[in-house]
């Protein structure tokens, strides 16, 4: 134990060595001062955010010998670390036993904490130190970006193996991290990055908002490391800078698509961190590209872009540091669909799909109004047009505001108002397939599960469409996100699960 008797026990060891020093020529009293021996504290503490960490001294006083707890004060205080070499101090309970819920972000260090005993009479104290590790039970689960009156808040459904059920913690970064977010949320988004740099790979979750994009390191099942995108560029960016998207083709490969149009690659195998914008010709001419980007579905680096200025495709390859137009490939005297260097059509919205034996669907939409939709397939060594037509059968389409595909079936799925609808490329058939009255959909997706495809529980979420929706009377606390079954053969959706109690739903992923 170590005993802390402040300047009385200073005075008293000056006291007795200067009468060691000089002949004794009085009568003097000494007085035995009080002392405490305080057992029943570990050394070191584990504890689990949110639990209860109850500990329960036993204090022994030489002078006190009624134990009168009256007579003295308690305090319970954590050093909490911040920037630079400071540390604040936390108090935990100024109670004579620690009852605490542990509310200290989970850390991959312990933090130091003192028990604190204060005599009222004489102003000594005494004190215990000890460590206590947070840690937490964060597994995967479900991430949701929410917006709260133009503000942003990070909310996470973590997934409990032991009872098959989900574990909802609102703002989860005021509880598990020092990072606060700001501006209006943009992005979220998963994946498994390799620091070009380090080469350490970390389970790291970007999300924005219109000021900052932060990269979260989840690896040891905590929120509490970030870093400013801005810190991991490996070349000057201007501010305001932040990202629009982030794109993962499997392993460390991906894509980020900035606020300011610029497309960057990360490629950690050949030393290539995100840095210089590639949407530019091999001249170095920039290119104003659509914000749909449809990544490669292989291991080779491979994105499929759209010029639109131009009006064409571009295509990026490999750790090239540019992009051109693709050059199709189609088996002689075929003639190819479309020039995906003259398309002379507006881009709607573009994406790759596992589906159909990995395609990109193409939705574009001529000076006309009318919608097409183009298929093709393509990576890094082949540019083939598989389909190209007017979608005739689906004139609601023109008035679409969000789309997905299914990665199982093919259908190209699309909201126009509150209603959801089912175009299926196959027998060109169009339906509602879901109607959320006055509700407003604000997101929907199919999440891609990349790390761990084969596990059964990530197959069955991947292979559901995710339509999240608010009560434009309430967008604060009415938002739901609905995970919908949706069967082959045009069959009737279902619904699988129900998150609620959301705000605004911007954008969903998925911890794996």
């Amino acid at each position: 134990m170590i005993k802390d008797y402040k300047y009385t026990g200073i005075l008293l060891i000056a006291f007795l060595a200067l009468s060691s020093c000089r002949k004794d020529v009085g009568n003097y009293a000494y007085n035995e001062i009080n002392d405490i021996e305080i057992t029943g504290v570990n050394s070191t503490y584990s504890a689990v955010w949110g639990s209860n960490l109850t500990i329960t001294p036993e204090l022994s006083f030489t002078k006190d010998k009624n134990n009168d707890t009256t007579k003295y004060a308690y305090e319970w205080f954590a050093v909490v670390p911040r920037t630079g070499n400071t540390a604040d101090p936390k108090v935990l309970s100024r109670n004579r036993n620690l009852n605490w819920v542990v509310n200290l972000p989970a850390t991959d260090a312990s933090y130091q904490v003192y028990y604190i005993v204060k005599e009222k009479a004489t102003g000594v104290i005494w004190r215990k130190i000890f460590s206590v590790k947070v840690t937490t039970n964060i597994a995967d689960g479900w991430l949701v970006l929410n917006e709260i009156d133009n503000e942003p808040r990070l909310d996470f459904f973590n997934y409990l193996s032991t009872s098959d059920s989900y574990q909802y913690y609102k703002d989860i970064l005021s509880s598990f991290s020092t990072l606060k977010l700001e501006g209006k949320p943009q992005m979220l988004y998963f994946y498994q990055r390799r620091d070009a740099f380090s080469n350490k790979t970390e389970k790291s979750i970007f999300v924005g908002t219109d000021k900052h994009t932060f990269v979260i390191n989840t690896t040891n099942f905590t929120f509490s490391e970030h870093k400013d995108l801005v810190n991991l560029m490996a070349a000057y960016v201007a501010p305001p800078f932040y990202a629009k998207s982030v794109i993962s083709i499997g392993g460390p490969l991906a894509y980020m698509y900035d606020n300011s149009g610029k497309l960057y690659f990360e490629n950690p195998t050949s030393g290539i961190a995100f840095g210089s914008g590639i949407n530019r010709t091999i001249t170095g001419e920039p290119i104003q590209i659509s914000p749909f980007i449809a990544e490669g579905l292989s291991s080779t680096q491979y994105a499929l872009m759209y010029d639109t200025e131009n009006k064409k495709f571009m295509e990026h390859k490999n750790i090239n540091l540019n992009v051109s137009v693709p050059a199709v490939k189609v088996t002689p005297p075929a003639t190819p669909l479309f020039d995906p260097g003259n398309m002379d059509m507006d881009l709607v919205y573009m994406a790759s799909t596992r589906a159909l034996s990995n395609q990109t669907y193409a939705v574009l939409k001529n000076n006309m109004g009318k919608i097409f939709l183009a298929r093709i397939s393509c990576n890094a060594t082949a540019f083939v047009p598989l389909a190209f037509e007017e979608l005739t059968t689906a004139p609601q389409i023109a008035n679409a505001t969000k789309f997905a595909i299914d990665p199982s079936e093919g259908y190209l799925m699309y909201v126009a108002g509150s209603k959801v609808y089912r175009y299926n490329v196959v027998d060109k058939s169009n339906t509602v397939v879901v109607d959320l009255g006055t509700r407003k959909v604000s997101l929907l997706k199919y999440q891609k599960m990349v790390y761990a495809p084969g596990s059964a529980r990530y197959m069955e979420y991947a292979n559901k469409l995710i339509i999240c929706s608010y009560d434009t009377a309430d967008p604060n606390a009415s938002g739901k996100m609905d995970l919908y079954s949706v069967p082959n053969l045009n069959g009737d959706l279902k619904l699988y699960k129900t998150f609620d109690g959301l705000g605004k739903i911007v954008d969903v992923s998925y911890r794996e």
